[in-house]
């Protein structure tokens, strides 16, 4: 659980640009590269591990970086696909009372049309008859042949029925035509609709199979990476008791070699203490008769004056620093007792300062490991140290500032890489057999 909290805040301390500034948090690329440069911090920081180690708590800090985003695109993409499936179901409603209303529209023509066709039939007969009894003539004959003034009234009253029913016939003849027109009108603008509704439908039935093919690839990457992460995890729980038994072993290796080069500076001031004063001695006595020495104490390993005591080891940048640290994976703080420059495998490794190398071996968690005492620098012992190499160029004797000594490795599997999970040169500098940071050396 506490690896799990460290990791987060990780996370949360390289997003926290986007956490301060809502533009750049709604960017993608800038909170990739965000994540993406926590990641490779915790490489480096996890660089002289077990690969299986440093993968599975790099895979476990991904996935923790990315659940929140996935989990946030499921949420995203099921809202769109349940807005989606309301407007189908409104949709659905709609189409079912346009296409009502259509058959309406159409049923009212069917009926108009009938009304014509039976107006015009009774035109037609009326026509007829008229045109058989000579047209007005004969409706004035029919009036005129009354015997009695009563009949004539009578068949008056027919004729003028008769006429009238004409005007109705033919008044109804053309509001039904124009009826008709009207219904045609609305039939079409009820298809027009009909079909654009359909369409509109159509396409939504298209966004709907695309919106829960979207969710359901979301969700497989959700249950991904809670897969991944519950891996990782387990692998984790699994490494932890190796890590740290590794780290103790390097504890030890380190302390025996503080051993040894605490002892080789403390015999060295003793030595150059003794020649200090058997220096001083003989100047008094050269004194005493009346002669003068020309000698000047001299330190032992000594170095080319401009820039730092000792000169850089390789030309790299800086992947991790000399100091304390939070293990990611044992939640135990440690010290990183070296600085580490990212340089490729087989990069050539310069001696520091002059000196003599007391030791090129394979060691432990160091892998390939050369140490060179330079004998004494500011009045203290000073050593410097080169691990994870891929090979050695020398096994012994003395080394000259800026001599290739040795070619930089790493890698897990590559030999004489130790505990390290990728290539770089692991610095260390020795004060009186104690570390020291390097950069106030370099």
């Amino acid at each position: 659980m506490r690896l799990r909290t460290l990791l987060i805040a990780l996370v949360v301390l390289a997003l926290g640009a986007g956490t301060l500034a809502p533009a750049l948090a709604s960017d993608e690329r800038r909170r990739k590269a965000a994540v993406d440069s926590a990641i490779q911090q915790l490489r480096n920081n996890l660089n002289e591990t077990s690969q299986a180690l440093a993968d599975a708590t790099v895979s476990l800090q991904r996935a923790e970086a990315q659940l929140p985003g996935a989990r946030s695109a499921v949420a995203t993409v099921r809202g769109q696909l349940a807005a989606a499936k309301t407007r189908d179901q409104m949709l659905a409603g709609k189409l079912d009372m346009a296409k009502a209303e259509v058959a309406r529209a159409q049923r009212a023509i069917s009926d108009t049309r009938l009304k014509i066709v039976a107006a015009q039939r009774l035109i037609g007969r009326i026509a007829s008859s008229s045109y058989r009894e000579g047209g007005n003539f004969g409706e004035l004959a029919v009036v005129l042949q009354s015997s009695t003034p009563d009949d004539f009234a009578t068949r008056l009253v027919l004729v003028q029925n008769a006429m009238r029913s004409q005007g109705a016939v033919l008044g109804d003849l053309g509001e039904a035509r124009a009826n008709l027109a009207a219904q045609k009108a609305t039939l079409d603008a009820k298809k027009e609709q009909l079909a654009q509704m359909k369409l509109e439908q159509e396409a939504l039935v298209v966004r709907i199979s695309g919106l829960e093919q979207r969710a359901v690839a979301a969700q497989n990457r959700v249950e991904d990476l809670v897969t991944a992460r519950a891996t990782a995890w387990n692998t984790i729980v699994a490494q932890k008791s190796a890590e740290e038994q590794r780290y103790r072993a390097m504890q030890a290796v380190s302390h025996r070699l503080q051993q040894i080069l605490a002892e080789r500076a403390r015999v060295a001031r003793v030595q150059a203490a003794r020649a200090a004063a058997r220096q001083a001695a003989a100047a008094r006595a050269s004194r005493g008769s009346g002669g003068h020495s020309g000698g000047q104490v001299r330190s032992s390993g000594g170095y080319s004056s401009g820039g730092g005591v000792l000169s850089r080891p390789v030309n790299g940048p800086i992947t991790s620093p000399y100091g304390m640290r939070l293990h990611p994976v044992t939640g135990v703080w440690k010290l990183h007792d070296g600085t580490d420059f990212g340089v490729p495998c087989g990069t050539p490794v310069h001696a520091a300062a002059s000196g003599t190398v007391i030791q090129a071996a394979l060691v432990g968690g160091y892998g390939n490991q050369l140490v060179i005492d330079h004998g004494l620098m500011r009045g203290a012992g000073i050593a410097t140290s080169y691990s994870h190499l891929s090979r050695f160029v020398v096994y012994g004797g003395h080394v000259r500032r800026g001599q290739v000594i040795a070619y930089s490795g790493g890698g897990e599997g590559m030999y004489g890489a130790g505990y390290s999970t990728g290539c770089h040169l692991h610095f260390m500098v020795y004060v009186n057999g104690n570390t020291t940071n390097p950069m106030g050396w370099l």
